[in-house]
């Protein structure tokens, strides 16, 4: 598996030594708001395109070890940022294996492709993240019983 990994790794690191350019904005105001608006709109770009691996070739977390875990992550993050995508784990402490497993989640549903994209895990519901028990703003804006309330109530809903 190792020697695997380091194959996966020397892919993306391929990647990373080509960044993208800067986008043009424009000289105007209304140039940037332009482009802006074309980015934003634009769709999430399969893995294979942006970052050369699809999700079936990152292995489940199950089949690694935490060293490989976090080379891969490192590589991965090093990826992204030459796309102009950075990656900013919610809380402290969370487990390299959560980590790991929630990016390899994007590569199944594609890559924002707007330069200056911040992926940080937050759709603003937390009963439904993974990062629940490490996140802050979670603690800040939840109660362990209103948590737990919440995710019953949804989970009485599904079929």
């Amino acid at each position: 598996m190792d020697k695997y990994i380091q194959q996966l790794i020397e892919d993306l690191a391929e990647i990373e030594a080509n960044p993208i350019p800067e986008p043009d904005f424009g000289t105007s105001y209304e140039d940037f708001e332009r482009v802006m608006l074309q980015l934003e709109l634009a769709p999430r770009v399969p893995s294979e395109q942006l970052l050369n691996i699809s999700y079936e070739q990152l292995p489940p977390a199950e089949r690694l070890n935490k060293m490989q875990m976090q080379k891969l992550l490192i590589a991965i993050f090093n990826a992204l940022l030459a796309k102009r995508i950075s990656v900013s784990i919610p809380g402290k402490g969370v487990p390299v294996g959560l980590i790991y497993t929630e990016i390899r989640d994007m590569f199944k549903e594609g890559f924002p492709t707007m330069p200056g994209w911040v992926i940080d895990f937050c759709s603003g519901w937390c009963p439904d993240c993974a990062f629940t028990d490490y996140c802050d703003s979670c603690k800040e804006s939840w109660s362990k019983e209103e948590l737990e309330k919440e995710r019953k109530r949804n989970s009485s809903k599904e079929p």
